[in-house]
Parts: C-alpha cells; sequence; structure tokens
C-alpha cells in the first residue's frame, strides 16, 4: 500500500491507499477532491480518516463530537459535499463508509450536514442533486432565510 497521510502522521488501520484515491483539482469553484481509482459497492469501508485532533474548527476538519474536530487537510477534508452522497462518516469510528456503488472516476462524496453542527465556511450549494438544498451551513446553522440580502 503507498500511503496517502504525510509521514508526520501515524499509520492507522483502514487509511486510504494512493492505489484507490487521488486528490486531484475538480476545477476553480470546487477546488480539491477526492478521485475514486477502483469500483467500491454499497456497504464497503472505504478507509479511517486521519489527521491532527483539535477543539479549533477548520476548513478541513470534520466535526467528532460537539467538542472535538478532527483537521485533515491531506486527504479526508477534501471530500466534496453533495446533498446526496456516495459515502458516509461515522465520527466515532472515524471511518467513511460507501452508501451507494462507487466507479473509478467518481468524486467521494458526503453530506457536510450530515457531520458538521455549524460549518467553518457556509457556501451556496450547486451539487446538481435532484434533492439539493441550495445551501450548506450545518445541521444546526440559522435557516436559509437569514442567509438571503
Amino acid at each position: 500500500m503507498t500511503r496517502i497521510y504525510p509521514e508526520s502522521l501515524p499509520v492507522i488501520p483502514d487509511e486510504p491507499a494512493a492505489e484507490d484515491f487521488r486528490v486531484v483539482q475538480v476545477d476553480a469553484t470546487r477546488g480539491l477532491g477526492v478521485l475514486v481509482l477502483r469500483a467500491f459497492k454499497a456497504g464497503d469501508v472505504l478507509f479511517r480518516m486521519n489527521g491532527t485532533l483539535t477543539e479549533e474548527m477548520t476548513l478541513y476538519s470534520l466535526q467528532m463530537d460537539e467538542r472535538w474536530h478532527l483537521d485533515d487537510p491531506d486527504f479526508a477534508g477534501r471530500v466534496l459535499h453533495c446533498c446526496e452522497p456516495n459515502s458516509r462518516l461515522d465520527p466515532v469510528t472515524r471511518l467513511f463508509t460507501a452508501v451507494k456503488d462507487i466507479e473509478p472516476g467518481d468524486l467521494l462524496t458526503m453530506d457536510y450536514n450530515e457531520t458538521e453542527d455549524v460549518l467553518f465556511r457556509a457556501f451556496e450549494c450547486s451539487c446538481g442533486a435532484e434533492g439539493c438544498r441550495g445551501y450548506i451551513a450545518g445541521r444546526n446553522a440559522a435557516p436559509i432565510a437569514a442567509h438571503v440580502a
């Protein structure tokens, strides 16, 4: 297995492998994302998230509980948002699991509102999903009407 995470982080079970994923420039709007290099079936464990545990939220952190965030600018913090995602994070185990079949060439996605109380930076969503919510700010964020100018 070729490691994605930097040497400064400890090796953990189920961490992502360069043979399965690659961080790529998606476009000018979305920036970097995670490209899937092999097929996964719904229910498959994709990888375990690594990073630095912190009480501070960052652009690339994912909320583990009410107090802690796991900052991962190298990989999991690059998983893009989609209102109908192809993966889900269990914050207790830090495992990403496929919620639908994923094919090589797909971008890995998750629903940020499932893990974050409030996002570091809210945004207008253009994920293209049939059920797109339009504005993503976290599950406890103020209603959308408060954000309309």
